[in-house]
């Protein structure tokens, strides 16, 4: 009878089996922080688009559209007259216009740092489209809404006197 060899893999298996999995890990770990990018980036645009919205629908409408943040919910709605009357989405008219970043999949990991409009963590635009803090007081110095995801950091601002909307 013939002798039968052990079954299992011999040494210089198994290290060219870790060497490309170690391979692998290396290529996909890039993946993970540009998936992280790309939220805080898409959250810092949704922020800034609805900002640019609410201006416009001031301008357009001759009513006082704006945006009311609170950081440590997570979220940010958009208004229309007074902070507390939400605007209608102009996606779903059935809803308001609300964007909760702990209930969207596409901003998990997302978080709102802080959101500072002069003295309120909200900001509104006049028939000109000028911002205003929600107390009705012109903003003097520059509006910032700050999100992170993981270790990055994007900031939306709001240029006082012009309006003007900017992601960084």
């Amino acid at each position: 009878m013939r002798a039968r060899p052990e079954a299992g893999f011999s040494l210089v298996e198994l290290i060219i089996v870790i060497t490309i999995m170690g391979i692998l890990a290396w290529v996909a770990y890039p993946q993970l922080s540009v998936t992280t990018e790309i939220k805080l980036d898409a959250a810092a645009r949704r922020v800034a688009a609805d900002l640019r919205y609410a201006q416009n629908r001031s301008i357009g409408t001759r009513v006082v559209h704006g945006l009311l943040f609170d950081a440590a919910a997570e979220k940010y709605t958009v208004f229309a007259p007074t902070p507390a009357t939400a605007a209608v989405d102009p996606a779903d008219r059935a809803k308001p216009l609300s964007v909760d970043f702990m209930r969207r999949p596409e901003f998990k990991g997302v978080t709102i740092v802080s959101a500072t409009f002069g003295s309120t963590p909200g900001v509104k635009f006049d028939y000109f489209g000028v911002p205003r803090d929600t107390a009705g007081v012109d903003i003097a110095a520059t509006g910032r809404i700050v999100l992170t995801c993981g270790a990055l950091v994007d900031t939306v601002e709001v240029a006082p006197g012009t309006g003007k909307v900017t992601v960084r």
